[in-house]
């Protein structure tokens, strides 16, 4: 099945999901031609110049952390734009791709039956995730707007969904849906953060730099990392502890003893500054109480080649074995003896270290694209059979 136009319908503008779109589009670009409709006003420089993007919708604000702003006359009017969707019958494609799905997006596919007169494809990077259920009004309310995109009912019925995990396109087939529309794609890596690198003498293997990157939330065991820090200190002296990323850390840091070992940036990181934090790093700490589905961290890890030290929860252990540690979650003891062992023992870091950079390029966005080829083809003709 010969694509001539794949459309992806790009529904926010902050977290990762512009940067999957991006990486995904450019590698598919040199396959067909790619069109990306998405939020104004950010993110175009992510986009290849053979990747054609139109801003069409007005930018929701839906910011993580602030969900109670999410409530206002302007968000409304930018909800509204999204009834721009409809641009897809004037593109004509032979297939589009939802990358991922909220409800702004998916209420106006829906009601313009893009499904009918299209086939749908995808991508859930989660799926009915039971640890954001809660009765509280905030747990709510950040479930209704984080993870509206693992409610089908919700969607126009896709011709074809792809998920990341085993455990994911599980919990799909206990939904309802056919297990021959599902496929498991892995999470390419997201090289294209090495483009900012300066040089890589700007890694000094000398400095003994651990890196937690992303989202601070109560599941993503920051306090775990804090208590590790003073036992590590003991056996290496000079340990420094990057945190980085958006979030409260208000509870973390009254855990912080010595705040010599830590540097913390609580904010929104930059692309550009993403790829000094990483090149910087001599291990990448994944200390989560929970998770679901697969890390964008562990992308970006595998793609500056990195060892890490992750948690047993979810998929983590299976997609960083053979690159990393894996340990129990919520022990800092067995956290702090793992971090010392990989920080003392040069060999087994060096091991790890070329196994990341090895997956890294396993996951090249070409493969990612190559694999996509062919659930788009397989969508199409279930298509044209319905």
């Amino acid at each position: 099945m010969i694509l001539v136009r794949i459309l992806y319908i790009l529904p926010v503008n902050w977290g990762g999901i512009p940067h999957y779109t991006a990486e995904l589009a450019n590698a598919m670009a040199n396959y067909a031609e790619v069109v990306v409709l998405k939020p104004k006003g950010s993110n175009d420089q992510l986009f290849s110049n053979h990747v054609k993007v139109i801003n069409v919708f007005e930018p929701l604000s839906l910011t993580k952390g602030h969900e109670k702003n999410a409530i206002s006359i302007s968000n409304l009017k930018n909800f509204l734009s999204y009834s721009k969707v409809n641009v897809a019958d004037s593109i004509k494609p032979d297939i589009i791709h939802f990358p991922g799905t909220y409800v702004h997006a998916a209420f106006f596919s829906s009601l313009y039956r893009l499904n009918k007169n299209f086939p749908i494809v995808q991508t859930k990077h989660s799926v009915a995730d039971p640890y954001l259920q809660s009765t509280s009004s905030k747990g709510f309310f950040r479930t209704l707007l984080w993870n509206l995109n693992d409610s089908a009912k919700y969607l126009p019925q896709p011709d074809a969904y792809i998920v990341h995990t085993k455990e994911n396109r599980q919990s799909l087939i206990n939904e309802g849906i056919s297990s021959d529309k599902i496929s498991i794609v892995p999470h390419g890596s997201y090289t294209f953060f090495k483009k900012y690198q300066k040089s890589s003498s700007d890694c000094d293997n000398s400095k003994n730099i651990l890196l937690y990157f992303g989202y601070i939330d109560r599941h993503k065991g920051v306090d775990q990392l804090i208590n590790a820090i003073p036992i590590v200190a003991k056996e290496v002296p000079d340990v420094k502890v990057i945190i980085a990323g958006e979030g409260s850390l208000s509870e973390c840091c009254s855990k912080i003893d010595n705040e010599s070992y830590f540097e913390i940036i609580n904010e929104f990181v930059p692309d550009e500054r993403v790829s000094d934090l990483f090149t910087r790093a001599k291990i990448i700490v994944l200390p989560y109480t929970y998770h679901q589905g697969l890390s964008g961290v562990l992308s970006i890890a595998f793609a500056f080649g990195k060892p890490v030290i992750v948690t047993d929860v979810g998929n983590l252990a299976e997609f960083a074995d053979g690159c990393g540690l894996v340990v129990p979650p919520n022990d800092s003891n067995s956290l702090a003896n793992s971090i010392i062992h990989l920080i003392n023992n040069n060999e087994l870091r060096e091991k790890l270290s070329k196994a990341s950079e090895m997956k890294g390029k396993e996951l090249s966005w070409d493969n990612i694209a190559r694999k996509h080829l062919k659930i788009y083809g397989e969508a199409v003709s279930r298509y044209l059979d319905k």
